[in-house]
C-alpha cells in the first residue's frame, strides 16, 4: 500500500450479541477488493465499525470504541485484544495481502503489556482491568515493537439488580442466538420450532392454540437477592404425548424440559435455569396478567402422572391436554452478584434494566 499514513475510523455496534463492521471515513491510497464479481472500496466493504487505526513511522495505534466497566468489577483486557483481532481479520479479508496488512497481522499474534493512564479510575493487574472510581481513562496495550492498542474506558456506577428491578419489569438478558432453524416437533420428547434469530424471540407452535407476540425476558420474582427471569413468550416448542400405560411420562417430560433449559438458556449472568412450574404460575394470581397469560397454550414443568400441566390462552391451567406441540417458558435464575447500570432498552425495544 502506497503512502505513509493510513486512517480508518470505525464505530462499534453490538447487535444481538454479535459485532459487525463498517467504515464511516476512509482516507488512503486507492484500496479495493472484489466481492461477488464487483470491485468494492473498503468503505463499502466494512459496515458498522469499530476502531481508529493510525500508522506512523511503521507503528500502529489502534483505538477501540469506548468500553464500559462497572465500578468495582473486573474485566479481562484479553477481550479488548480479541476485539482488535476480529477487526484485523475483517480488514485483511477486505484489503488483501499488503505490507500494511502484514503489520496488522503481526499485531494480532503479539503479546501486549497493559497499563492504565489513571489508576484512580481503573487499575491493571496483568490483564485484569478493575474499575476503581466513576470516571474515564484509557487502558493501553503495547507490544514489543511499539504497536499499541488504546482502549478508552468509562467506569460507571452500578447497583444490584435485585435492589432495583420489580416483578414484571423487563431485563436486557441475552441467552444468545439459535444456530439453526428447526421444525415444529411432532414426536414425544422432541424440541423445535425455533428460527435462527435471538432466543428472546417468540415462536408459534400450533397456531390454533394461539400465537404469542411477547419478546424478551421479564422479572418473575425476586427471592433472597436473586432475580428470576421468565421468557416473556415462548422461544420454542415441545411435544408431549399422553401414554396410558406409562405413568412416568409426565415426570420424564418435566426432567427433559428442565435439562433443556439449563443447557440452552444460561449465560455468564445466570446461575441456573428451569422451565416455569405450576407453583410459579399460581403465584401470579391475576389470570389476565401478561406475565401469566401469553395468548397461547404452553407446557409447565410440573407433572401429573402421565401428563404435564399447561397454561391455556386465557391464563387458566389444567393437565388433561397432551399429544400437542406447545411452547414452554424458560425461567433463568440470575446470580446474586448481577448489577444494573440503569434502565435502557433490550434488543426488542422493551424498556429494560441493563445488566452488568
Amino acid at each position: 500500500m502506497g503512502g505513509g499514513y493510513l486512517l480508518i475510523i470505525l464505530v462499534l455496534l453490538v447487535v444481538t450479541n454479535s459485532i459487525t463492521y463498517g467504515v464511516s471515513q476512509y482516507t488512503s491510497d486507492s484500496v479495493s477488493y472484489t466481492r461477488d464479481g464487483e470491485t468494492k472500496s473498503v468503505k463499502e466493504a466494512l459496515d458498522d465499525l469499530i476502531v481508529k487505526v493510525d500508522k506512523k513511522s511503521g507503528n500502529f495505534n489502534i483505538t477501540l470504541a469506548e468500553q464500559p466497566i462497572v465500578n468495582g468489577k473486573t474485566v479481562s483486557a484479553t477481550t479488548y485484544k480479541n476485539l482488535v483481532n476480529t477487526v484485523i481479520d475483517k480488514m485483511v479479508t477486505a484489503m488483501g495481502s499488503t505490507a500494511t496488512m502484514a503489520e496488522l497481522t503481526a499485531l494480532k499474534s503479539a503479546t501486549l503489556t497493559w497499563t492504565s493512564e489513571n489508576s484512580t479510575i481503573a487499575t491493571v493487574n496483568g490483564t485484569n482491568v478493575t474499575g476503581k472510581s466513576v470516571g474515564k481513562t484509557k487502558i493501553i496495550g503495547i507490544d514489543s515493537t511499539g504497536k499499541k492498542v488504546t482502549v478508552p474506558v468509562n467506569v460507571i456506577a452500578g447497583e444490584y439488580l435485585a435492589q432495583k428491578a420489580k416483578v414484571g419489569d423487563y431485563v436486557a438478558y441475552d441467552a444468545g442466538n439459535w444456530n439453526v432453524a428447526t421444525n415444529i416437533p411432532w414426536s414425544h420428547g422432541q424440541f423445535g420450532g425455533n428460527g435462527t434469530g435471538n432466543k428472546g424471540n417468540s415462536v408459534t407452535c400450533e397456531s390454533r392454540f394461539g400465537s404469542p407476540n411477547l419478546k424478551g425476558w421479564r422479572v418473575l420474582k425476586i427471592d433472597s437477592g436473586q432475580v428470576y427471569l421468565v421468557h416473556a413468550g415462548q422461544p420454542e416448542c415441545y411435544y408431549h404425548v399422553f401414554e396410558s400405560t406409562t405413568t412416568a411420562y409426565g415426570a420424564a417430560s418435566k426432567k427433559a424440559l428442565d435439562d433443556h433449559a439449563q443447557s440452552v438458556y444460561v449465560n455468564q449472568y445466570a446461575q441456573s435455569a428451569h422451565v416455569m412450574t405450576k407453583d410459579e404460575v399460581e403465584a401470579i394470581t391475576n389470570t389476565s396478567d401478561t406475565l401469566r397469560k401469553t395468548g397461547t397454550y404452553y407446557y409447565l414443568a410440573t407433572a401429573a402422572s402421565q401428563y404435564l400441566y399447561y397454561v391455556s390462552d386465557d391464563g387458566s391451567f389444567d393437565y388433561t391436554g397432551s399429544n400437542h406441540s406447545w411452547g414452554f417458558r424458560p425461567v433463568v435464575v440470575l446470580k446474586s452478584t448481577v448489577l444494573t447500570t440503569g434502565e435502557g432498552q433490550d434488543m426488542f425495544g422493551n424498556k429494560a434494566w441493563i445488566i452488568a
